[in-house]
């Protein structure tokens, strides 16, 4: 029997630091600290249409979504997750043009909004995610 444990030692040793070292590097896509978040970006009870939402936490990356027609938004954490981190965040707004430009000025309308919403610095809009949320109101003044 101990010529057993003796032979089989090192490649036991070999497997557990192979598994260690990809835990370690974060081979899978899968963060247990980011759950599922979508939600509606309203301004005075109307939708927000074609605007960046981030959620930056407090440490660790940010999470983006970009509003649709009805300003619903589905957050993406990195390529392969959906999601934001679990914490406190502070969201802000970005303007996305349609035609793509990154130079095209905001609409009228917008430009309060990221005035107000348009930096992590400034933003005074804060949320906390403590687990799934599928329908998060983000509600603009």
């Amino acid at each position: 029997m101990l010529q057993f444990f003796a032979r089989t030692r090192r490649p036991v040793g070999v497997v557990a630091a192979a598994m260690a070292i990809t835990l370690a590097l974060g081979c899978g896509t899968d963060n247990p600290d980011v759950v599922p978040v979508s939600g509606t970006v309203t301004r005075n009870g109307k939708p927000v249409p074609n605007v960046e939402v981030y959620f930056q936490p407090s440490q660790g990356r940010p999470s983006y979504a970009v509003t649709d027609a009805q300003g619903k938004f589905e957050l993406g954490y990195t390529r392969e997750q959906n999601g934001a981190l679990i914490g406190n965040h502070t969201v802000y707004i970005t303007y996305l043009s349609p035609e793509g430009g990154a130079d095209a000025p905001p609409p009228p309308e917008l430009r309060e909004i990221l005035d107000k919403y348009g930096t992590p610095e400034k933003s005074p809009l804060k949320v906390e995610i403590k687990g799934r949320e599928d329908n998060l109101p983000i509600k603009l003044d």
